[in-house]
């Protein structure tokens, strides 16, 4: 009977065990938001991909110490079992280091937060938004609506552009008009233009160029740099475009015209209707 009270004892401790420990394990899970609500008492605040790779780990650390107790419990010398599970995770670190190299290059990203979910990137090669961070990959959605997923060791270790974090857009052109424009003209037109971007409530005044840069071969150039204010890109194709009629305005105005790419061919000795062979018999 001892033997058989003995067996009882173990199996109501290790249900005990089980029971605690798998709600424990319940309670890590991010459904629960409980340690959400832990960090958020204690002042710290997390991306939901960051929670999520902590509860991960959280969830294996419970279940590493309820099997060890359970098995203690059994009468089971655990240091074997620790020795052997520790040979096991070098053996599984060894054999997955890119997927480990992953998972830490996901916790780096959260951290450093160089882009979030719904950011505009350019990283690798791969341009598009950002749809989804996870312990493996980022998600890229491309602007031909492919789903491109980038393994986070190479955007760890890669430049990234976030066009999302940007303040303003830049707009910048040379605008060509033709050689029979007078210095008059020129004058009047770059003097418009300026006074027009510079008033335009769209547009920072800081850092804005209007200037005649340079004879061209085939056309005067002025040169226009200005920032916007937006950084959505429809409403910055929209000023784009207000800005391009205005300068067609400007231009009409005071009878400037585009220049287009053009060669002009002079001979040193003009051409002469005796100088053409003649097509006809003799």
């Amino acid at each position: 009977y001892l033997a058989y009270y003995a067996v009882i004892q173990q199996l109501v401790r290790s249900s005990i065990l089980i029971t605690v420990f798998w709600t424990m394990f319940n309670l890590a899970t991010t459904t629960h938001n409980l340690l959400v609500t832990l960090l958020s008492f204690l002042g710290i605040q997390l991306e939901e991909s960051l929670v999520n790779i902590v509860s991960a780990f959280l969830r294996f650390f419970i279940a590493a110490i309820a099997l060890a107790m359970i098995v203690s419990e059994w009468g089971y010398d655990i240091n074997g079992f620790i020795a052997g599970l520790s040979l096991g995770g070098l053996a599984i670190s060894l054999a997955a280091k890119d997927a480990l190299a992953n998972v830490f290059g996901s916790i780096l990203i959260i951290m450093d937060k160089p882009f979030m979910v719904g950011d505009w990137i350019s990283a690798n090669g791969v341009e598009g938004t950002v749809e989804k961070i996870s312990l493996r990959s980022t998600s890229v959605r491309t602007f031909p609506q492919a789903l491109v997923y980038v393994p986070n060791s190479l955007l760890s270790n890669t430049p990234i552009t976030n066009y999302t974090k940007r303040a303003k857009r830049r707009i910048e052109f040379n605008l060509g008009v033709t050689y029979t424009t007078t210095p008059e003209q020129m004058q009047k037109c770059v003097h418009s233009i300026r006074n027009f971007l510079t008033d335009h409530d769209g547009l920072y005044n800081e850092d804005m160029t209007v200037t005649f840069d340079s004879f061209g071969a085939s056309s005067l150039n002025i040169f226009v740099i200005c920032y916007t204010k937006t950084t959505d890109y429809l409403e910055f194709l929209r000023l784009k475009e207000e800005i391009n009629f205005a300068l067609l305005n400007i231009m009409s105005e005071y009878g400037v015209s585009a220049a287009f790419p053009s060669t002009s061919v002079y001979f040193e000795t003009p051409l002469t209707t005796n100088s053409v062979p003649s097509t006809k018999n003799p």
